[in-house]
């Protein structure tokens, strides 16, 4: 099992590309969390990102970065990154962001949570609590949710990939 721990976002992403061909969509979204915890841990920075997979492509993995607040929350973002993905054909997208908390103890705490859709309604989605305390960044176990259709990441997220014909 393919883990970012140890590098960084540069060593990690031509890693990440050739784990991706041949993984499933469970595996493809905690894949994309790791590329998530690369890039926090290298750059202090939450991304937010979308991967589309496109089939039949040399290179089927399209990465666009998505500008904050991620599409769940603007609806014209929603509708270009919809008509982007329907015009490459996408397959399968990923999105890659993060839910930022509150910190009662000052500390200021982070859910990385990638949420992922497939043609025909198939979702996974896997999410990682993270904070910076006083000891740099602290994590937490990668969850994986047990019906990714009940989460909000769904609920805000689902129909990216629009109606195929």
């Amino acid at each position: 099992m393919l883990t970012s721990d140890g590098l960084g976002h540069a060593q990690f992403l031509p890693l990440w590309r050739d784990a991706m061909f041949s993984a499933e969509p469970a595996e493809r979204a905690r894949l994309t969390l790791e590329l998530g915890r690369a890039i926090v841990r290298e750059e202090r920075r939450t991304p937010t990102l979308l991967v589309a997979v496109v089939d039949g492509r040399d290179d089927p993995l399209v990465l666009m970065p998505l500008a904050e607040p991620p599409v769940r929350t603007q609806e014209s973002l929603r509708d270009s990154v919809t008509t982007r993905l329907a015009t490459l054909g996408a397959s399968e997208v990923y999105v890659l962001l993060t839910v930022r908390g509150g910190g009662a103890s000052g500390v200021q705490s982070a859910l990385l949570a990638c949420w992922g859709e497939r043609i025909g309604g198939d979702e996974v989605c896997v999410m990682m609590p993270f904070r910076f305390g006083a000891r740099g960044l602290e994590e937490a176990e990668v969850l994986l949710a047990p019906d990714a259709h009940a989460t909000t990441f769904s609920q805000e997220l689902f129909g990216l990939l629009g109606v195929r014909h």
